[in-house]
């Protein structure tokens, strides 16, 4: 089959491209034009994710028309849907057709019932993109309504490749940040209720602007989110290296035709960083907490006590953390996340 003559071949172009020093929307834009030689598709759309929230922090290669993926945003974070992100994250397999569903599952499905089919669209493959218990982003390819539905070599070639396409995500998020990049401001985007803008300062359009894909899918995601949650918040890594914070809040008592939800954006501060760039060194969920605590300047006894461990565990975790990293004390384990950290905060800092 044709899978079966081309998928070693694009495998080891992904595994080559992984080496390659390109940023996350230059790979996975590779990645999209390889996968669709292998496993033809008419729709696709390939993300970065933040591992902690799962929500979107980078919509990088999208050819589904925008409204499409509004819906299916909302439908994702509100609905409760099958074959969701954060289902599809805790299960052994990264890949899932729609085709695989039941009947009453698909029939029940407002994703399926409700866009993809009045969109034309069929059979739809996701793929979570994960490496050492971290989902980096995902991928969600379609194939036209009355088209075939992704078999299982196809499925198979996926799967087989998940892992590769993730490793390369993560290498690229891990580039530290340019030193001279112009000084960020913080800024605020209002919401309506139908999650449209309402307004936003000037700051919002310097920083949208050196966002990686679709920025205003990020911003919507995350304001959806927080109707429904009363707060969200996602880690997005700037195109010069730096990362911002947004972080939504829901308006309680708001009128409809005012500012139902708020999306703050600013400058990533070290507390927010910790965990993905630890992550990023591939630490082990203990050695995160581990390595947290160490970087907030608790004792090690109080370590400890607080994991309910050993201290010989608590060294064997602690050995592992610094030769991950990279580093031979505390200090140097801090100044990873202060490396990362955006200038003007570093530089409030020592004022």
């Amino acid at each position: 089959m044709h899978v079966d003559t081309s998928a070693a071949l694009a495998r080891e172009a992904v595994r080559k491209l992984i080496g390659g020093g390109l940023d996350p929307d230059e790979f996975l834009h590779e990645v999209s034009a390889r996968v669709r030689r292998v496993v033809p598709h008419d729709s696709s759309a390939w993300m970065t994710l933040d591992p902690d929230t799962l929500l979107p922090n980078g919509a990088l290669q999208c050819d589904t028309p925008t409204e499409v993926v509004r819906e299916l945003c909302r439908n994702e974070l509100l609905d409760g849907d099958v074959h969701s992100l954060a289902e599809l994250a805790g299960r052994a397999s990264p890949v899932a057709a729609l085709s695989q569903l039941d009947a009453d599952s698909a029939a029940n499905s407002p994703r399926i019932q409700q866009i993809l089919r009045p969109a034309g669209l069929g059979d739809e493959l996701r793929t979570m993109l994960r490496v050492d218990g971290s989902t980096w982003g995902a991928g969600a390819i379609c194939r036209e309504l009355g088209s075939r539905d992704f078999d299982a070599d196809e499925r198979t070639f996926l799967a087989d490749i998940a892992v590769d396409i993730a490793e390369g995500v993560r290498r690229g998020l891990s580039r530290r940040p340019d030193p001279d990049a112009a000084t960020l401001v913080s800024g605020v985007v209002a919401f309506d209720i139908q999650g449209q803008v309402v307004s936003a300062t000037a700051e919002v359009a310097r920083m949208t602007a050196l966002m990686s894909g679709d920025a205003a899918a990020m911003l919507y995601a995350v304001a959806i989110a927080a109707s429904n949650r009363d707060s969200a918040s996602v880690r997005v890594r700037l195109t010069d290296g730096r990362w911002l914070l947004l972080q939504g809040g829901r308006m309680h008592g708001a009128p409809n035709d005012s500012a139902h939800v708020t999306v703050a954006l600013a400058p990533a501060a070290s507390p927010d960083l910790a965990s993905v760039l630890l992550r990023l060194h591939r630490l082990s969920a203990r050695e995160r907490e581990v390595a947290e605590l160490l970087m907030y300047g608790r004792r090690t006894d109080e370590i400890a006590a607080r994991l309910h461990i050993s201290q010989h565990t608590l060294r064997d975790h602690v050995k592992a953390i610094f030769s991950k990293v990279g580093a031979r004390s505390r200090a140097e384990l801090t100044a990873l996340v202060s490396a990362h950290t955006s200038h003007e905060l570093a530089t409030a800092a020592r004022h």
